[in-house]
């Protein structure tokens, strides 16, 4: 569940990217490729109405056939309350299911339940080793380490307040810290290895988003914060940032308008060129390609969406419509052109690509 205020009322992150899903080849313990009905296309992650327990994943195949529900179908019963993200990590996909404080562990395969892990509030998962993953977590305002092998958690890990977005590089975990609720303006740095905070980056208010890029430099986008007085007149604002990190530095910082709330950074395949959405209240979606030095002034895709992917030459964003009734999945060229749009599950937030 994304806490945009808008959002927010009208509810009541080696590379690894939030936001999107990147898949590792889906790979069994004896170290044969394992085939199975959910190779070829997407997974679409459903939040669902907050409180309801109806979240969802939804499949679409390269040729655009949607398959809704795949996990309720599959295990015959209910994923849970607020399907936030989704990650492929060898032969088992991880769904982070905010409201119920879990994980649900599957066989990529065929979708069935292997485990549950229980955790506090997840957001975004990130793979930092062959037997180790990261889970942001604003229940504990941390990171959850988690045991692959066994898919248990290890320990956790001390951040920021609101711990979002995750990837990593080079050794290194880059961490959001949104602020959740409040407000947060710094990107944690975790060595891999020894599971510790070794700095803490002042990157902008509200840092949501990160991806990497093909030489290895982490990119973080931020919101941006407004303040706002008990009639809803706006007292302060401050800018959205891009932020490019070289060397666990800063190295280049790009700023929006004041009053523009930037978010959803994802990168394509090859990782030179990113998207973003940028706006106020209605959006537009922007490409910006990593050896650009300034932002760009003509959006790539004017409309508003509630979450974003790129992969394999395409450009995917959601549409949660009145964030009650089944939402959209669309896809475009990476010139902005349509390709088609298929109706998925209740408030569709993110991507997972398979």
């Amino acid at each position: 569940m994304k806490m945009n205020l808008r959002k927010f009322g009208m509810l009541a992150m080696a590379i690894t990217v939030m936001s999107s899903c990147k898949k590792d080849q889906a790979i069994d313990g004896g170290g044969v490729v394992v085939p199975g009905e959910y190779e070829n296309g997407y997974f679409v992650t459903n939040e669902g109405n907050f409180g309801t327990g109806n979240g969802s994943i939804s499949f679409v195949t390269d040729e655009g056939t949607v398959e809704n529900d795949v996990f309720s179908t599959v295990n015959s019963f209910a994923l849970g309350d607020v399907v936030q993200s989704m990650n492929i990590i060898g032969a088992n996909a991880y769904v982070l299911v905010n409201g119920s404080a879990k994980i649900e562990v599957v066989t990529i395969a065929d979708m069935k339940s292997v485990a549950t892990i229980d955790v506090v509030s997840p957001r975004f998962m990130a793979k930092v080793s062959d037997d180790k993953a990261y889970v942001t977590d604003w229940g504990i305002n941390g990171v959850q380490v988690i045991d692959l092998a066994t898919n248990t958690v290890l320990t956790t890990i001390a951040c920021g307040a609101g711990p979002e977005g995750i990837a990593v590089s080079n050794g290194f975990a880059y961490v959001c810290n949104v602020g959740g609720f409040g407000l947060d303006s710094t990107v944690s740095i975790i060595d891999i290895e020894t599971d510790m905070v070794i700095s803490t980056l002042t990157v902008g208010d509200k840092p949501n988003s990160a991806v990497v890029d093909a030489n290895g430099a982490v990119w973080v986008l931020t919101g941006g914060y407004t303040e706002y007085d008990a009639n809803w007149n706006i007292v302060s604002e401050t800018a959205g940032n891009l932020v490019k990190i070289v060397g666990n530095t800063v190295e280049a910082t790009y700023a929006f308008a004041v009053g523009n709330h930037p978010e959803d950074l994802v990168i394509n395949s090859a990782g030179t060129t990113m998207y973003y959405s940028d706006g106020n209240w209605s959006k537009a979606v922007y490409a910006f390609d990593i050896s650009a030095t300034e932002l760009p002034t003509t959006a790539l895709i004017n409309k508003s969406f509630y979450g974003l992917g790129a992969h394999d030459g395409y450009v995917y964003g959601t549409d949660a419509v009145d964030f009650t009734q089944s939402g959209w999945s669309f896809k475009y060229t990476t010139e902005g052109a349509i390709v088609d749009s298929v109706q998925v599950g209740v408030i569709p937030g993110g991507y997972c690509f398979n």
